[in-house]
């Protein structure tokens, strides 16, 4: 994901969290995997 994004996260609370601007990038990345993804803050 990360070279796929070009952003850096981390694993917290069994959470996923991004850094960066790519937030539909990550989002798709991670609804092809399985996931659900949710968008919190700004």
């Amino acid at each position: 994901m990360r070279s796929a994004a070009g952003c850096g996260g981390t694993v917290k609370d069994g959470q996923i969290e991004i850094q960066g601007d790519q937030r539909e990038v990550v989002a798709r990345i991670l609804t092809e995997a399985g996931f659900r993804p949710v968008m919190a803050g700004g």
